[in-house]
């Protein structure tokens, strides 16, 4: 049975912009989400993973350097979108973000599916199956886990900054898996592939 794990369909929305106490070199720019499903879409801004949704509210706002920047946004169920926007000098920027559910998904039933469970740190990792993007770690980690249909798959777990953990899992249906694993610091100029906007989400 095929696993969907392409994902993320957004209605991106102008929310407001209004001048901001910031240096005025720089702007701000805060995203927001319409419900509780888009706190987790995966962030790429100039094509590269910087965290969640959640994760970038409040102090975790974007301060860019003005121009246009290239956004995309990520969720297991949801289509992809991409955005250009336009950061101003000295002024704040905030959008709010509607998700839109992929057609045509085809999950499979829980009997034929194993349980992957995770202790990962850390938590604002993005999480790869087969190269695709399916969420960041704090989505599934601990006792929540994800479940996959049963067959062979190569998990990647990156973060900017990081160096990246990658394993090979033959999963049986019914059976429960476990990664546990803190990812070690390392230069930010050695980033990886899978981190990028760019790579294509093969079927499985």
């Amino acid at each position: 049975m095929r696993w969907v794990i392409t994902s993320v369909g957004l209605f991106f929305l102008f929310f407001a912009t209004n001048s901001v106490a910031v240096n005025s070199m720089q702007g701000e720019v805060q995203i927001e989400a319409a419900s509780r499903v888009e706190r987790d879409a995966g962030v790429w801004l100039n094509d590269q993973y910087i965290g969640y949704v959640r994760n970038l509210r409040g102090s975790g706002k974007l301060i860019l350097v003005p121009g246009e920047h290239r956004l995309v946004f990520k969720l297991i169920g949801y289509e992809d979108l991409l955005s250009t926007i336009v950061v101003e000098p000295g002024e704040r920027t905030r959008y709010r973000v509607a998700m839109r559910r992929a057609p045509d998904l085809d999950y499979p039933e829980e009997s034929e599916t194993a349980r992957l469970r995770l202790f990962v740190k850390p938590l604002d990792a993005a999480i790869f199956v087969n190269d695709a993007y399916v969420g960041h770690v704090n989505r599934f980690n601990g006792r929540k886990g994800m479940r996959l249909s049963a067959g062979t798959y190569r998990v990647t777990i990156a973060l900017p900054g990081y160096e990246a953990f990658e394993t090979e899992l033959k999963l049986l249906a019914g059976q429960t898996y476990f990664i546990r694993t803190e990812l070690p610091r390392r230069t930010l100029e050695a980033q990886d592939d899978l981190l990028t906007a760019s790579q294509a989400t093969p079927d499985n």
